[in-house]
């Protein structure tokens, strides 16, 4: 679980909250253009970032994840 980096935080990456259960089970949720990207300890395979029912090695896919629904509907 990591910081957020500056570049990060310039292109509007929020960091919510941090929640830790009994079970050392960890999650922190990010805000990023008003979508939520979830980063669990437990989630399985490495992916450790969720957003809209798909897992991403990195915060940094997540937010192109973003990107791109934002960027489909868009040109709809």
């Amino acid at each position: 679980m990591l910081k957020l980096t500056l570049e990060q935080k310039k292109k509007g990456i929020k960091e919510e909250f941090t929640y830790v259960n009994s079970n050392g089970r960890m999650s922190k949720q990010y805000t990023y253009k008003g979508m939520y990207i979830t980063w669990d300890n437990q989630i399985l395979h490495g992916k450790w970032y969720y957003w809209r029912a798909s897992y991403y090695g990195s915060l940094d896919a997540a937010v192109a994840g973003v990107d791109r629904h934002i960027n489909h509907y868009k040109n709809k």
